[in-house]
């Protein structure tokens, strides 16, 4: 099974990557993969309770698991309006994703 993580950078209210990467997660889901979701700088605000957030919520009912960076969450002031089951993480774990633990990576 492939493992793939998915980084997203861009705020789902300024462009519409964050739908692409969501449309990309379901399919690589749909398909087998093993498929995670790194959300770093903009992207944190994905995560938030709104509607995409809910988007993302959906995402994580079908198996793909979240991960947020903690200082792009914290500088953001949105560590309390995230939706449940996102995991915040340091940015040496993205590395440690990319270098170790991942087959494909893909940035947005």
């Amino acid at each position: 099974m492939t493992k793939l993580l998915l980084v997203l950078t861009k705020d789902p209210f300024t462009t519409e990557t964050p739908e692409l990467v969501v449309d990309i997660a379901h399919e690589a889901k749909n398909k087998g993969a093993d498929v995670s979701l790194y959300l770093i700088e903009d992207g944190v605000t994905a995560a938030r309770e709104h509607e995409f957030g809910q988007r993302i919520a959906a995402l994580q009912q079908k198996g793909v698991t979240v991960f947020a960076d903690d200082k792009s969450v914290l500088s953001r002031g949105i560590y309390d309006k995230l939706i449940d089951g996102v995991e915040i993480k340091e940015i040496e774990t993205l590395l440690d994703f990319i270098v170790d633990n991942y087959d494909r990576t893909a940035w947005f």
